[in-house]
């Protein structure tokens, strides 16, 4: 009942912050308990703040989204940090100390802690830091207005960038010289894209484009884990064809993954049902991007070193695609062979990524998958031990009967008759 009516204040939010410019989402963080208790343990009574909410919870807060990892920005330095955490019993990790970033963490919820800095030199993935107690120079130093908004525990905005009124108005601003922030971190490039994509349904500035072709070269200076870490978020936005719609986003996009040969896919998957559209994750999304019945994907989790899991889940699509490219893999009795062979989320994947191919209008996929969640897994009735009763013997011949009677079984709608396995060849 609680989560029903978190949501339902969520999508208030949102509704009025998109009609009126409401800011009365930011409530969600005021009221997050964990949060107060930090509050309360780094502040000084009678003095003016030292910590305060900024970054992405208080951009996604303002837009009335989900808000998930928190980050606070505090004037005290990361030591004086610690010692007041650790002083009150909570746990305390150095996530990055020599940035001034410590990550605290009450009853499972994470804060991650910065000490208000300057970037004095930065070679386009790391930076020396000087702490400062100016609120606007560490402002300056990040990457976008929109992640340059602060708050404190009770609600009051501190926006020195203007980046509520950029939020606002749907702009995506770089703090000072687009190349300055380039140069100083190259995965701005693809967090702009993001942004964009997010919040903003104006034209890109000619400007922002120009000096993103003009550094592109650095996304190869930065690890393949930050930047496939980066991509899986830009997956997951509703709108992501539109960085292919137009012609000079998609330039660069395809510049940095020419892999993504399917990309049309995308015009398929925006026209699909949103009750199915659902189940879409970051890996499917990819799959439409990437998969096809070559090694394509292969070579893209290889450079990106993606987890095994999302390997063995573009492989399988891989492996079926000309598969799901006939009509007979769409039959019942097919579709209980497959989650047979390879297990009900497989399967899943398979029905899902093939109506993106949009071979068949007429097959009701969702059904399918709903078939699929619900199916009861039939146990083949015939053991090794049984076998042995019959007068078959350890090693290899009953190894190969074994899988001979399963082959059998599964072709024939899992219906075997034990009486007469000494017949089947």
């Amino acid at each position: 009942m609680l989560k029903k009516i978190k949501k339902l204040i969520l999508k208030s939010d949102e509704f009025l912050y998109k009609k009126f410019g409401s800011s009365k989402s930011i409530k969600v963080l005021e009221n997050i308990k964990e949060a107060e208790v930090i509050f309360s343990y780094l502040n000084t009574v009678g003095e003016k703040s030292n910590v305060r909410f900024v970054g992405g919870c208080i951009r996604k807060a303002l837009c009335g989204e989900q808000v998930d990892d928190i980050d606070l920005a505090t004037s005290l330095e990361p030591n004086a940090v610690k010692e007041k955490l650790l002083k009150n019993n909570v746990k305390v990790i150095d996530t990055g100390i020599e940035h001034g970033t410590l990550t605290a963490i009450i009853n499972k919820k994470k804060f991650e802690i910065t000490t208000l800095r300057k970037d004095l030199k930065t070679d386009g993935r790391h930076a020396d830091v000087e702490f400062t107690l100016n609120w606007e120079e560490d402002a300056s130093r990040r990457d976008f207005t929109i992640n340059a908004i602060y708050a404190d525990i009770e609600g009051r905005i501190f926006d020195p960038l203007n980046g509520r009124s950029d939020l606002k108005n749907k702009l995506i601003k770089f703090i000072g010289s687009p190349e300055e922030r380039i140069q100083e971190d190259y995965l701005r490039i693809l967090r702009y894209f993001r942004f964009f994509l997010q919040y903003s349904d104006n034209k890109h500035d000619e400007g922002v484009l120009k000096s993103i072709k003009k550094y592109i070269n650095g996304i190869n200076h930065l690890s393949k884990e930050r930047i496939f870490d980066e991509l899986k978020k830009i997956l997951i936005l509703k709108n992501l064809y539109k960085i292919f719609a137009e012609n000079k986003s998609r330039e660069i996009i395809l510049s940095i993954f020419p892999q993504f040969k399917y990309y049309e896919r995308l015009m398929v998957f925006n026209k699909i049902n949103r009750n199915i559209i659902k189940n879409y994750d970051s890996c499917l999304i990819l799959a439409l991007l990437v998969v096809d019945k070559s090694n394509n994907h292969e070579y893209f989790c290889h450079k990106y070193k993606t987890s095994n899991i999302i390997k063995k889940r573009l492989s399988n699509i891989s492996q079926n695609f000309e598969n799901i490219k006939s009509k007979s893999f769409f039959s019942i009795e097919n579709i209980k062979k497959k989650i047979y062979l390879l297990g009900k989320d497989r399967v899943i994947d398979l029905l899902l990524f093939s109506l993106c191919l949009n071979k068949f209008k007429n097959i009701n996929i969702l059904e399918l998958i709903n078939y699929t969640q619900a199916y009861k897994m039939p146990k083949f009735p015939i053991s090794g031990n049984y076998l042995k009763e019959q007068g078959y013997h350890d090693g290899i011949l009953l190894g190969d009967k074994l899988k001979k009677l399963e082959e059998k079984w599964i072709n024939n709608n899992f219906v075997i008759d034990k009486n007469n396995i000494k017949t089947i060849k």
